[in-house]
């Protein structure tokens, strides 16, 4: 497949990281905004690994959302389907980190359902790009707002429709759910959104959150996840330190190709968007390999894809932010060659 579009929908947002570290939100002194949000993050990192990205999101009128559109085409994401809310500011999440670099979504900056992503137009959406979208990737972020919500369902509709692969990230996080939503219905809701995905990427916490999988079994088993999400045909189980698993569901019912990848020797900076370049990377090795089902018919390429993979997510915890330091098909080549 020659220059294969891949469509990313749901939120932009910038994560506002705290400058001193191993301290609470409250003692924090001061924030250095980095622009962001999953879906961004993903098509960022294949449009660095030399796909055609193309974001579906909405931003503030406001100078964070302008100097975001600018990344954006500085980094060749095709925006037509950026939308500008007029009133509206761009969202801010407030992040700590710790002195090895994991971090905590520890709230908003203004009332969550006062932000521009809340309010994507579903009717506005370029539809022409998402039917020619090789790959639809979506978060589940979008879907505690009534407009967000119904533009990712309609995008991911349309992509499934016209044939792409739709791949959904869970990317749970409770700041964002729990001022409206139960635990129950937030799983209800994102469990319901899963049937349209083809392949599901999970962390280890968000297998046991979502079908009650311990965490440890989660990553040594992933075929039991692929189990639970009956309609998929992918999964990817990502659990940090601990590397990843992937289980991928072959046709007539023969035995399910799965396997576990360990992290990298790296020097860690920042996790922030480290599981965003880890999807990066597999969407991008799945397209050149063929696509999903040339995986599924090659334990090794399907174990390949899942190494390179990690490599994109490792290289990209070696700087701060999520898009910044993420790398290109040298750097995850580099990084593999020194990780045999």
């Amino acid at each position: 497949m020659s220059d294969p579009i891949v469509v990313s929908v749901g939120e932009a947002l910038y994560d506002m990281l705290a400058n001193e570290r191993d301290v609470p939100k409250e003692e924090v002194k001061s924030w250095e905004p980095y622009p962001g949000g999953a879906p961004v993050n993903v098509v960022t990192g294949v449009s660095r690994l030399g796909l055609h990205g193309v974001i579906l999101a909405a931003l503030g009128e406001d100078k964070l959302g302008s100097d975001f559109i600018e990344l954006l085409k500085s980094r060749d994401v095709n925006v037509e389907g950026v939308q500008t809310i007029p009133g509206r500011k761009t969202r801010d999440i407030l992040v700590t980190r710790t002195s090895d670099g994991d971090r905590t979504f520890a709230g908003f900056g203004s009332e969550s359902s006062s932000y521009a992503d809340c309010f994507i137009e579903a009717d506005k959406l370029p539809e022409h790009l998402i039917k020619e979208a090789a790959v639809v990737v979506s978060g589940t972020l979008g879907l505690v707002f009534p407009g967000s919500a119904a533009a990712m369902r309609r995008t991911v509709q349309l992509g499934k429709a016209s044939g792409a692969t739709v791949i959904v990230d869970v990317n749970w996080r409770p700041v964002f759910w729990l001022d409206t939503h139960s635990e129950e219905e937030s799983r209800a809701t994102i469990l319901e959104y899963l049937k349209i995905a083809d392949i599901v990427k999970v962390t280890d916490e968000e297998a046991e959150f979502l079908w009650g999988i311990p965490a440890k079994r989660a990553l040594e088993h992933p075929e039991e996840v692929l189990a639970k999400a009956t309609d998929a045909k992918a999964v990817l189980v990502s659990a940090g330190e601990f590397g990843s698993a992937y289980a991928f569901r072959t046709p007539g019912g023969k035995q399910d190709v799965s396997g576990h990848v360990g992290v990298f020797k790296i020097k860690v900076a920042d996790t922030t968007g480290a599981g965003d370049a880890f999807l990066a990377g597999f969407i991008y090795f799945c397209l050149k390999a063929g696509g999903l089902q040339a995986l599924v018919a090659d334990p090794d390429k399907a174990l390949e894809a899942v190494r390179f993979a990690t490599a994109c997510g490792a290289f990209t915890c070696t700087g701060p932010g999520a898009i910044g330091s993420q790398p290109t098909p040298a750097d995850a080549e580099k990084l593999l060659a020194e990780n045999p």
